[in-house]
């Protein structure tokens, strides 16, 4: 059943996005496009949240282990700790992009 239920919300997901790049496509305001087609746009905005939030979703990076450095390596490396997650980075890494990953760290606790 639950196979069911995914394939259908993925079919609804496919023809919502379809709906709304025609509106995008069309030149109308979201209000004129949803009154020609007889959309609720209370339902149109509703899908256009849930695909929003359905592309943010896919585009959140994910952690990847990689092999274990070996000696040699970790002589230039710094060792982060952060709850349950390790990073061994290299020393000349960007500190902005290990700040951005922290927080995101910090989302997911």
């Amino acid at each position: 059943m639950a196979e069911v239920l995914a394939v259908r919300n993925e079919l609804r997901m496919q023809n919502w996005m379809e709906i709304i790049r025609e509106c995008q496509e069309s030149g109308l305001t979201n209000k004129e496009f949803c009154a020609q087609r007889g959309i609720s746009e209370k339902t149109f905005y509703y899908w256009l949240r849930k695909i929003r939030g359905a592309a943010v979703t896919a585009m959140e990076p994910q952690l990847v282990r990689l092999d274990e450095p070996t000696n040699e390596d970790t002589e230039h490396m710094i060792h982060i700790r952060y709850g349950k997650t390790e990073l061994t980075l290299p020393e000349d890494v960007d500190l902005k992009a290990v700040t951005v990953l922290l927080k995101a760290l910090r989302r997911h606790d």
